[in-house]
């Protein structure tokens, strides 16, 4: 959605010399609408975002927050790069508490999804052979393969472990690149898939027989075709042009 309507009645400010007006994430499912504007000078925030207030615009098209910034980012072709903009507390809210724009810095939630990804690869391990008894026994094969067997079930629980961790703090990341939410949406899902599915797949598969093709052809429409698809979105989700506004 664009907003040049707010855009236009903003630059009738005499103070302001650019600005651009955006829906940036504030929360899972929930955007807010902020304006960012390079002022001439000292300028009075509050009273801009009341100059706002006139009866050509709708109130739903008032920003909740006017930020003032020194420059506004641009991408190479001299658009304005909405991803580049800075992530305000919005007014009411505390810096850094609880209910603040980013609860959380993007290291801070990187470090964090890491730390939840290896917790739960460990825990995949642990239980790998409670969940399918016999999978992971590498009794048969000789001592120079095991080793490359058992880096093959690390890898698919650290995979695992990370898209956990991923489908609890991965979405904001990609929310943050502004493509339409629902391909946003669909993109998350399936990066989740692609990392999260290949622990109970190898799993399935160690445990189901050659000749069995009922849950050969299960196991192959389950992950195989399902993880194709997951990956064409992705291909979409790459493509697809950033959203105006």
């Amino acid at each position: 959605m664009a907003y040049e309507d707010v855009e236009a009645e903003l630059q009738r400010h005499p103070a302001i010399r650019e600005c651009v007006v955006t829906r940036i994430e504030t929360g899972p499912r929930k955007k807010t609408l902020v304006a960012y504007v390079v002022a001439t000078g000292q300028t009075d925030l509050a009273e801009i975002r009341a100059f706002l207030s006139s009866p050509r615009l709708r109130s739903e098209r008032i920003p909740r927050a006017v930020i003032s910034v020194e420059s506004l980012p641009r991408t190479s072709s001299g658009d304005v790069d909405l991803e580049g903009l800075p992530l305000p507390v919005l007014p009411g809210q505390a810096a850094g508490g609880k209910g603040a724009l980013s609860d959380l810095g993007d290291g801070t939630r990187t470090v964090i999804m890491l730390v939840v990804a290896a917790l739960v690869a460990v825990v995949a391990f642990l239980i790998t052979d409670s969940l399918w008894p016999g999978s992971t026994d590498l009794s048969a094969v000789p001592n120079k393969w095991r080793a490359l067997f058992t880096g093959l079930y690390v890898a698919e629980c650290l995979s695992f472990g990370l898209g956990i961790g991923f489908l609890l703090f991965g979405r904001w990341r990609l929310a943050r690149l502004g493509r339409p939410a629902w391909l946003t949406t669909l993109a998350y899902l399936s990066i989740v898939w692609l990392l999260a599915a290949w622990w109970p797949q190898d799993n399935f598969y160690r445990l189901a027989a050659k000749t069995d093709w009922g849950r050969q052809a299960a196991l192959v429409y389950g992950f195989n075709v399902t993880l194709m698809i997951a990956a064409a979105v992705l291909v979409v989700f790459a493509v697809r042009e950033r959203r105006a506004g």
